[in-house]
């Protein structure tokens, strides 16, 4: 047997010898541990700090969405009490020339003549009322609106006083709208056959004294309409919401409403069907019941 060459032998003992450990240098192994618990941290915030966020944006959206409700019914309500002062300023100047027509000539004006101012006056005088779903959510929702945070508290204490004025005006102004349609009716049912209705209400005192109230009262709707404004547009403020919005929020709102609700049955003394043709300009309904009035007597009637 051969004995194996020197150089062999040097090669075989190179083979046998065993690679040494790579040996990682501390700052290395520390930097690949801060870094895993990096990841981990990161990953925990992405988590529950996500779902945190979109919990925030949630709240936010549905404190935005509550707000318009509440801040577009209280405009609405402006809205509808500048419409209101509007027809009564209209009620106003009939009320002042029927109160101008002497007493005593009255009965010249066939009932017919006046017929439509009449049931204009009338169908112009209506009882207030609001939409109060957002106020009853707002009433009945505490807990939803206390997660609106303690900077906010201001904003649900003036929205409270804004629907206590609203309704403590509502309910002022439908005692007043009670009153004057039962002055009216009782008016009207003392009515005999042959006798006009104009001469009989002008003649009655109470009716009379209503339709003179009838410039305090439009003052006071542009003082209700203007004041509960004034009150909304603090409360937007403090939500860093534009007026605008809420205005096309509220349109929108009232036009659905407008849809679903039907429409309120009219009073008795309301017989005919208040129609555009009877929606006349007083100047020329004035010269006509003028020329009546004052038209020359015939001699028939100065003999009798």
């Amino acid at each position: 047997m051969k004995k194996k060459s020197s150089k062999t032998r040097k090669i075989t003992s190179k083979a046998k010898k065993p690679l040494a450990k790579f040996k990682m240098p501390k700052r290395l192994r520390a930097w690949i541990k801060e870094s895993q618990f990096l990841a981990t941290t990161l990953s925990i915030i992405l988590t529950f700090g996500t779902a945190d966020l979109v919990d925030r944006c949630q709240r936010a959206k549905d404190r935005k969405m509550s707000a318009m409700m509440v801040l577009s019914s209280i405009d609405n309500f402006s809205t509808n009490v500048d419409e209101m002062a509007v027809d009564m300023a209209r009620c106003d100047s009939i009320g002042t020339w029927l109160r101008s027509l002497p007493k005593d000539d009255l009965d010249k004006i066939e009932p017919q003549e006046v017929r439509g101012i009449l049931n204009e006056m009338f169908s112009l005088i209506n009882f207030m009322s609001h939409d109060k779903t957002a106020e009853n959510i707002f009433s009945n929702s505490f807990e939803t609106w206390k997660n609106m945070g303690n900077s906010n508290y201001l904003f649900i204490d003036n929205v409270g006083d804004c629907f206590s004025r609203m309704n403590a005006d509502e309910n002022n102004w439908n005692e007043w709208v009670s009153d004057y349609e039962a002055t009216v009716s009782k008016v009207i049912a003392k009515i005999q056959p042959g006798e006009h209705t104009l001469t009989k209400l002008l003649n009655d005192n109470s009716f009379r004294q209503k339709t003179e109230d009838f410039h305090v009262r439009k003052a006071w709707l542009d003082y209700v309409a203007a004041n509960v404004r004034y009150l909304n547009r603090k409360n937007m403020e403090l939500m860093g919401i534009d007026p605008e919005e809420v205005t096309a929020f509220a349109s929108e709102r009232s036009r659905q409403l407008t849809l679903d609700t039907p429409a309120p049955a009219q009073s008795d003394f309301r017989t005919d069907t208040l129609k555009p043709s009877n929606l006349n300009t007083l100047r020329p309904l004035i010269q006509h019941i003028d020329s009546i009035i004052n038209a020359p007597q015939s001699n028939n009637t100065k003999k009798r």
